[in-house]
C-alpha cells in the first residue's frame, strides 16, 4: 500500500523547504547555542497524534550535531534516525475485524537554526527518507478469511519543528511532519 502525493505537489514541497533552509540559513544569528551542539547526542520518545484513521503512533529518535555553526550558514547541519509504530482495526462486529499496521523508519537531516535572544530555544527544519513497513489482516466470515497482506515504500518526506531546553541536557519537542507523521511531541535528552 503506498500512498503518494502528486509528483508536482511533492516538487514544490521540496523547493519550499530547500527556500525556507537557504533564507533561514543565511539570515539566521551567529551566536552559539547553549541547547543543541555539534559532536553531542539528541535522544528521546515521541507520540505523533493524528496518524491515518486517527491512529496515534509511538517511537523515538535519536540525532547528533553534525557541523560547526559558521560552516554551513549560521546554524547546525544533524543527522539522525527515527523510527515509530502505529496501527489501528476497524472491528464490523459478527462480520469481521480488519487491522492495519505501519512501522515507518526516517534517516533525516535536519538544519538547527541558532536563535541568539534565546539560546534554549532550538527551531529546525529538515528532509527525511523514509522506509514504510505496512501489514494488514483480515479474520472473519467470508471468502477472504484469514486473508494478509505486506508491503514497504520509501519516500521523501519533511519535517519543522521545535526544541525548548528546560535543562542544559532536558528538552520539550513538537514537530510537525509532511509525509510521515502529522504532529509529534516528546523529550529530548542531550547525552
Amino acid at each position: 500500500i503506498h500512498f503518494n502525493l502528486g509528483e508536482g505537489i511533492m516538487r514544490s514541497l521540496v523547493i519550499s523547504f530547500i527556500a525556507l533552509f537557504v533564507v533561514l540559513a543565511f539570515g539566521a544569528s551567529t551566536a552559539s547555542a547553549a541547547g543543541f551542539e555539534t559532536g553531542k547526542y539528541y535522544a528521546g520518545p515521541r507520540v505523533w497524534l493524528g496518524n491515518l484513521n486517527g491512529a496515534v503512533a509511538i517511537g523515538g529518535q535519536i540525532e547528533r550535531g553534525l557541523t560547526q555553526p559558521g560552516s554551513a550558514g549560521a546554524g547546525i547541519i544533524s543527522g539522525g534516525i527515527g523510527v515509530d509504530w502505529y496501527s489501528w482495526s476497524n472491528d464490523f462486529g459478527g462480520f469481521g475485524k480488519y487491522e492495519y499496521t505501519v512501522i515507518p523508519i526516517q534517516f533525516f537531516s535536519n538544519y538547527h537554526f541558532l536563535v541568539r535572544s534565546d539560546p534554549k530555544l532550538d527551531p529546525y527544519a529538515g528532509l527525511a527518507i523514509v522506509y514504510q513497513s505496512v501489514s494488514a489482516s483480515w479474520s472473519g466470515s467470508g471468502a477472504s478469511s484469514g486473508f494478509s497482506a505486506s508491503g514497504s515504500t520509501t519516500d521523501l518526506a519533511g519535517q519543522v519543528g521545535v526544541r525548548y531546553f528546560l535543562k542544559d541536557n532536558f528538552a520539550l519537542q513538537g514537530q510537525v511532519g509532511f509525509g510521515y507523521g502529522t504532529i509529534g511531541l516528546g523529550v529530548t535528552w542531550k547525552l
